[in-house]
């Protein structure tokens, strides 16, 4: 059997883009990490990944072992989880997903509920990762996370969604758009719809719900790309109000909000749709459900 050890540096590796990210998380040199990486190989019988001038890249087997290695990691991972439940003990990892920018929202229940879970005598090893929503589904499907915490616009037959809480959004300029020094009053739905306007493309039927007719749409992946163009003067877009307040008090974004130009995103809680059993999970849940 390959070494778990081997597996877990592989992997880390590919998490972290390459050697010289992964040496923190593994507490290695680059040196060490290569010689590591280079036994697997030879166990193997085959090359995982380039590494040179050109940068870290899988080869098309290393994709393939890449994804293997995470999920014995991560039943290896739940198998522990279990047994420290057969002696009652809290252990193992929990792996959490969220969407990017919910650290300045103060209605996010996360970072209560990761206090209250914590408050609890355990051995807990806790992973976050941040994806869009799609990816957090992928990953949730693949079992590489226990819980995703986001905004899905469609939702997987193989998954559970639940609400978890709203997120306020308004309507906004960045500081060198045409209409930023206008009075409101100038500012009508006609005259804002000859802008182009910015979106995500996960929540496009919401952002642009207004504004069919404007003219080149830009698509972004995540909110903080939003915010890039937004501030760019050049296109105007939807913001969570707690992310943009930032720029607004900075004078650098203004809201445009006298022309119901408002809406609210729904947080959802998704899990697998077969519950997990392992006790980590479901009173991490308890604690974000607030119960």
């Amino acid at each position: 059997m390959h070494s778990i050890k081997h597996m877990h540096t592989f992997c880390t590796v590919v998490e972290h883009g390459g050697f010289s990210g992964a040496q923190l998380a593994l507490g290695m040199s680059q040196p060490a990490i290569s010689t590591h990486i280079r036994d697997f190989e030879i166990r193997l019988g085959f090359q995982l990944c380039l590494r040179g001038r050109a940068g870290f890249r899988l080869t098309e087997k290393g994709k393939i072992t890449y994804q293997k290695c995470r999920n014995m990691l991560n039943t290896l991972d739940d198998f522990n989880t279990d047994l420290g439940e057969l002696k009652n003990s809290l252990t193992g990892v929990l792996r959490i997903g969220l969407i990017d920018t919910t650290v300045t929202d103060p209605n996010s229940p996360v970072p209560r509920a990761i206090k209250q879970f914590y408050s609890r005598a355990n051995d807990v090893s806790l992973t976050l990762k941040i994806h869009a929503p799609e990816e957090l589904e992928a990953e949730l499907i693949a079992s590489n996370i226990h819980l995703a915490i986001g905004v899905f616009s469609s939702h997987h037959s193989a998954l559970k969604y639940q609400h978890l809480y709203a997120e306020d959004h308004l309507f906004y300029c960045g500081k060198g758009h045409p209409l930023f020094n206008l009075d409101k009053s100038q500012i009508t739905m006609k005259l804002l719809r000859q802008y182009p306007i910015a979106s995500r493309s996960y929540l496009q039927q919401s952002d642009l719900h207004y504004f069919r007719k404007s003219p080149t749409p830009a698509t972004v992946s995540n909110i903080e790309a939003l915010a890039i163009l937004i501030n760019s003067g050049q296109f105007m877009g939807f913001l969570p109000i707690h992310f943009a307040q930032h720029w607004v008090d900075k004078g650098q974004m203004k809201a445009i909000d006298h022309l119901g130009l408002s809406w609210q995103s729904e947080l959802q809680l998704v899990t697998r749709d077969s519950p997990s059993s392992q006790n980590i999970v479901k009173l991490f849940i308890q604690d974000l459900m607030g119960s």
